[in-house]
């Protein structure tokens, strides 16, 4: 399968920042996630299309239309949390509204996060309207992986060995979907 992999944000677009207790921008992690991501997937038997391999800004329509161009099969766009409650924490995955491909896609890939990471809340699975889950021809789904504004999830997320365990917990997910 032809997937396009999207680290959120990028650029001039920092995303959430995690600030307690050290600072770290969406931006940074969601890129570190997806270039682990990349050889899970191509490990896995699929083609990856990669939307930034470094520190660049793309709208969320450039985005989309990237995919589309491409002809990707399914679009992942990672991303980490955040809330003014700092004690909100949790994994998510939306999709578009009324996909019923990108919910399986979704839900797969949830649970196998859930699995890797028993310990975490699980916050379902979530339709949205999202530009990036709008605007793309194929099955998409937005990966929210914990809250940076969490002290603790911070932490989680900044570590090495967490991102990697995503990656996989993702490309499994996704594997089990075809």
């Amino acid at each position: 399968m032809r997937i396009c992999v999207d680290a959120g944000h990028g650029g001039t677009d920092p995303g959430a920042i995690g600030r307690t207790p050290f600072t770290l921008k969406e931006k940074d992690f969601n890129l570190q996630l997806a270039l682990k991501l990349e050889p899970e997937l191509i490990r896995r038997g699929h083609e990856v299309l990669m939307v930034r391999r470094s520190d660049r800004t793309f709208s969320l329509g450039a985005r989309a239309r990237f995919a589309n161009m491409h002809g990707a099969q399914l679009f992942i766009s990672i991303h980490a949390n955040a809330a003014a409650n700092v004690s909100a924490e949790g994994m998510e995955v939306f999709h578009f509204t009324g996909s019923a491909q990108g919910q399986r896609f979704a839900r797969r890939i949830l649970d196998q996060m859930l699995q890797t990471f028993p310990d975490h809340k699980n916050r379902g699975i979530k339709e949205a309207n999202f530009a990036v889950l709008r605007l793309t021809n194929m099955p998409a789904v937005l990966v929210e992986c914990e809250f940076l504004t969490h002290p603790r999830q911070l932490e989680f997320l900044a570590d090495d060995s967490n991102q990697q365990a995503l990656a996989e917990a993702i490309a499994r997910g996704v594997s089990e979907s075809n």
